[in-house]
Order: C-alpha cells, then sequence, then structure tokens
C-alpha cells in the first residue's frame, strides 16, 4: 500500500491549476454528503435509523485513512461526522426530497469537477487512473487547507 504522502503526490500532480482546485473545494463535500444520503437509504427495518449502508461506508473508509494517517483521519472524522449526521437526518424526509437531492448534488459536484478538469485543468481526473483516489481526494483537500494555516507539512 502506498503512504499517504505518495498518493497525495500523485493526486497533486493531476490538480495543479487553482481553479481547477476551487471546483474541487466545492464539489468534493457536495459529492460526499451525496453519496453519504444514497447509503443512508439502505437499513434493515429492525434496526436503529442510524444503522445504515452510510454509517458503514464511513466506517470502511475511515479505516482505510486510519492505515495511512491517524492525525489525518481524525481531521476528516471530525468534517464527515456532521454530514453523516445531517444525511441520516434527511434519509428520514419525503422520498422525492431525497432522490432530488442526491440527484441535483451527485450530479451537480461531478460537474463542478469535469468543468475543473476539462476548462481549467485539461487533463483527465486521476480517478481514471486509479479509482482510490476518489477517496484520496478529500485527503488532499483537507491537507492542502492545512498547509494554508502551517500545518501538515510533511504532506
Amino acid at each position: 500500500m502506498k503512504t499517504l504522502k505518495e498518493q497525495v503526490d500523485i493526486y497533486a500532480s493531476y490538480h495543479k491549476n487553482p481553479y481547477n482546485r476551487l471546483t474541487h473545494y466545492f464539489g468534493i463535500p457536495v459529492i460526499i454528503f451525496s453519496i453519504l444520503l444514497f447509503f443512508s437509504w439502505f437499513r434493515h427495518p429492525s434496526l436503529p435509523w442510524w444503522l445504515n449502508a452510510s454509517l458503514l461506508f464511513t466506517i470502511a473508509v475511515f479505516i482505510y485513512y486510519l492505515l495511512l494517517d491517524k492525525t489525518i483521519a481524525i481531521i476528516m472524522a471530525v468534517i464527515v461526522t456532521p454530514l453523516l449526521i445531517l444525511a441520516f437526518w434527511v434519509s428520514l424526509l419525503s422520498w422525492k426530497l431525497n432522490i432530488s437531492l442526491f440527484l441535483s448534488l451527485f450530479i451537480g459536484g461531478w460537474i463542478l469537477q469535469f468543468i475543473g478538469h476539462t476548462v481549467f485543468e485539461k487533463r483527465k481526473p486521476a480517478f481514471t487512473d486509479n479509482l482510490i483516489q476518489l477517496l484520496i481526494g478529500p485527503l488532499f483537500f483537507v491537507i492542502e487547507i492545512l498547509k494554508k494555516f502551517g500545518y501538515a507539512e510533511k504532506y
């Protein structure tokens, strides 16, 4: 398994243009929320509403993040937990609202990503070469923000 630094360096090579990065600052959280909302729909009726596929997916991703770097994983947990709670809550609302919200956020988030890559970066997304880069994107942008404030220099 590649280290976090190796993964982030690969991801960074696909994201050099500042406008592409800007589209990702908005697109990635929107896509994360939409995926958490989608997975929140899958639950067993005999289990508590919060014990659903969204929670299991998030735990699996965080196990991977912990294997890469404990500090960044904890920071990601602090950022993603409110999105997870919001997804749980929204999933309990009307089905029509859920579908509309999911589709608009998921499609809109991806449109932002592809605008960033086609218009600004002029390079295909990193995940087209390695799907694991889909999990690295959120880490990359958290690390970028931390670097702006003088943290995360080792990455």
